[in-house]
This record gives C-alpha cells, sequence and structure tokens, in this order.
C-alpha cells in the first residue's frame, strides 16, 4: 500500500491561515528569494530547487513551527546570509 505524497508549497491554498503574522511574513520573504518552505510536523523545512537547503555545516534548514519568541528569526536570517541568501 504505497500512497503518494504531495508536497505543497506553504504559500499555497491557505496553509498559512493559522500561524503568527511574523512567520508568515518570513515564510513570504523565503518565497520571494526562491526559496520553498514545506510544513512537517515541529518545524517548516526549507527547500531550493526541490532539495532541502543546507547550512555549511550540513544539517538540513529548518524552522521551528510555532516560535515563542523573534529571535529565530534573527538567527535564521544569519544562517541565510552565509549560504548567500539575503531576506
Amino acid at each position: 500500500m504505497g500512497g503518494i505524497s504531495v508536497r505543497r508549497p506553504v504559500g499555497l491554498h491557505g496553509t498559512l491561515g493559522g500561524m503568527r503574522k511574523d512567520v508568515r511574513e518570513f515564510i513570504r520573504k523565503l518565497e520571494a528569494a526562491g526559496l520553498t518552505v514545506e510544513p512537517t510536523p515541529g518545524h517548516y523545512r526549507v527547500l531550493r530547487d526541490g532539495r532541502p537547503l543546507r547550512k555549511e555545516n550540513g544539517m538540513p534548514f529548518m524552522l521551528p513551527f510555532s516560535p515563542d519568541t523573534t529571535r529565530w528569526r534573527r538567527s535564521a536570517t544569519v544562517e541565510l546570509r552565509k549560504l548567500g541568501i539575503d531576506v
């Protein structure tokens, strides 16, 4: 019983409806930079050309699903700049 997995960017079909406004705005900036963001349990996965975006140390780049502070955004911006992506 093989199931079909459908990747849907967060920006489509109203998937952004239940999240905080600052998270929505940050994801829109990522999408404007040519990245795709997909929700997974506990976090958001960031993709470039359909493949996981990786930090300099090889770990996949992810965003927290329900951040309590805005500190995550600052550290995410720094990591993206290291990869040559300006948001």
